[in-house]
């Protein structure tokens, strides 16, 4: 885009708009070739050919960067901000978020000089590799280095955003990229409400699990067909539109990317896998294909008609998945499909309530990927609470390993015996991902908190998860979610749509059922 492009404007609320949802409307077409590129890189790029690919999504993203922080841009969206501010009644509210958000994309990227922003870049390319390198070296003297290069960098970034964006630490400046309407100082608070509770009911879930015979381990011939035939399945019940959309074997990673109108859903699927492995992500990933496919058409190329961002995207993954996907009812809708298409007849260990009860299971792990329901809180706590100290400069990256082995002790009744099992389990840290572990909890009970709301609009919701009818749930989320694009923040819609300020009521509430109760 040149900085000297003139668009003729018609019917705009202020002069000059419609040529920012030109420039947006082009980036948004950049950011759909990028996620093509990952998407298709997760699928079928040869092993040898990924530091291209890696380097031309790295590419995309720098040109993006330049084209949002053009002069052109910068000056064009003051003038019309200003003109919104001094003739209001000329705007509608989505014109009025679409501003808004075309403001909250600049500032966030403009925040950052270039050599920083490509700094970043590189790190969250380059950072899987080195985080595979130390992991395969069992070694904190080998990822220190390379971690203190990441801390520094992105301490910087903090420290630049928090002047930007006016934020009481460091740590929440980062905190704003992945759920922008919380606060650190609600953050711990959420947490400080949860731990105690969530110790007392994980105590009483164990011993009452302790008092029953274990769950039957699923045994099965499970080819990578016969699951992807039963993931697509469960997609069709979720009302994926498989015309603009597909499901696909991911080479890496779960996944789901690409745009409306061509939304790809990355399951990982192997033929040594069960078959609940395969239907958990389909359910997480399908659930973001659903978000996609939903968007507001008219908005499509607009900022404002976007997903929400992390926090809402994840909570409805987790409602798919983690809340319905698990429930008694789903299993017995699940079962008698999986009986037949992986041919069990009267294996009992496809029975529903085997089934229900193997995806509840409480295992004490220092894994969170291994991790229960429940005890991936405690998880998240953990971590939470280091890369906040890390960020907030009270703690070094040398002092990770005891730190990590302290709180592991304290939340989860063990220390790691190995490094993989603690720290360098997860490549976050190692790709600059600091202040999106948060958004796992965050989304957890806005999850559950739409949950009780949909049970209240669907006193019969169990009859229908039984049956395999989620349209009505299916509907009423677009019209409440999907639909609305960034119309509304996060927490601001969440009240909207469930009548309540963010609770963690609600997650408790579902805990105890499933874990104590086995309602619903």
């Amino acid at each position: 885009m040149s900085d000297n492009v003139k668009l003729e404007t018609v019917s705009e609320p202020a002069a000059g708009y419609n040529d920012l949802k030109f420039y947006f409307s082009n980036l948004n077409t950049m950011f759909s070739i990028r996620n093509t590129l990952a998407v298709d890189m997760m699928t079928s790029m040869p092993v040898g050919s990924m530091q291209r690919r890696i380097h031309d999504i790295s590419s995309l993203t720098k040109r993006i960067y330049a084209e949002t922080t053009t002069p052109t841009v910068t000056n064009l969206l003051e003038k019309v901000e200003q003109e919104a501010e001094q003739n209001p009644d000329n705007w509608n509210e989505w014109d009025q978020a679409n501003l808004r958000e075309m403001r909250r994309i600049h500032s966030h990227l403009a925040a950052l000089p270039p050599e920083l922003y490509i700094a970043s870049v590189q790190v969250s390319n380059e950072g899987r590799k080195m985080h595979a390198n130390a992991l395969k070296n069992n070694s904190w003297d080998d990822a220190q280095p390379y971690m203190e290069k990441v801390v520094a960098l992105y301490r910087k970034i903090a420290e630049l955003k928090q002047k930007k964006f006016n934020t009481r630490t460091p740590y929440k400046a980062l905190l704003l990229g992945y759920a922008s309407d919380i606060s650190e100082a609600q953050m711990d608070e959420l947490y400080d409400n949860l731990l105690e509770p969530l110790k007392k009911l994980h105590a009483e879930a164990i011993e009452k699990q302790s008092s029953q015979d274990a769950p039957e381990e699923l045994n099965g011939d499970f080819t990578k067909a016969d699951q992807m035939w039963l993931n697509e399945t469960i997609l069709k019940m979720m009302g994926f539109d498989f015309e603009r959309g597909g499901l696909y074997v991911s080479n890496l990673s779960p996944m789901t990317g690409s745009a409306p109108e061509d939304t790809r859903v990355l399951v990982r699927c192997g033929d040594s896998d069960t078959f609940l492995d395969s239907m958990s992500d389909t359910l997480y990933q399908g659930a973001r294909g659903l978000y996609y496919q939903n968007l507001p058409d008219s908005w499509k190329t607009q900022p404002v008609g976007q997903d929400q961002g992390a926090l809402m995207m994840n909570s409805l993954s987790v409602l798919y998945e983690t809340i319905i996907g698990r429930t008694p009812q789903f299993f017995d809708f699940i079962s008698i499909r999986a009986e037949g298409v992986f041919r069990q007849f009267k294996n009992k260990s496809f029975d529903p309530e085997n089934l229900y009860r193997l995806k509840k299971v409480i295992n004490k792990t220092n894994n969170r990927n291994d991790a229960d329901e429940l005890s991936k809180i405690f998880h998240d706590i953990l971590r939470y609470r280091i890369e906040r100290d890390l960020i907030n400069g009270k703690i070094e990256v040398k002092d990770v390993p005891a730190r990590w082995n302290k709180e592991s002790a304290e939340l989860l009744g063990s220390e790691p015996k190995t490094l993989a099992e603690g720290p360098l389990q997860n490549p976050d840290w190692f790709t600059g991902r600091f202040g999106f572990i948060p958004t796992n909890t965050l989304s957890h009970i806005i999850a559950a908190q739409i949950h009780e709301t949909l049970y209240s609009a669907f006193p019969d919701m169990a009859d229908k998860v039984r049956e395999g009818n989620l349209e009505p749930i299916n509907e009423w989320i677009k019209e409440n979610i999907h639909a609305l694009g960034r119309k509304e923040d996060t927490l601001a819609m969440l009240e909207q749509i469930t009548g309540k300020k963010l609770s963690t009521d609600g997650l408790l509430k579902h805990l105890e059922r499933r874990y104590l109760s086995d309602k619903r």
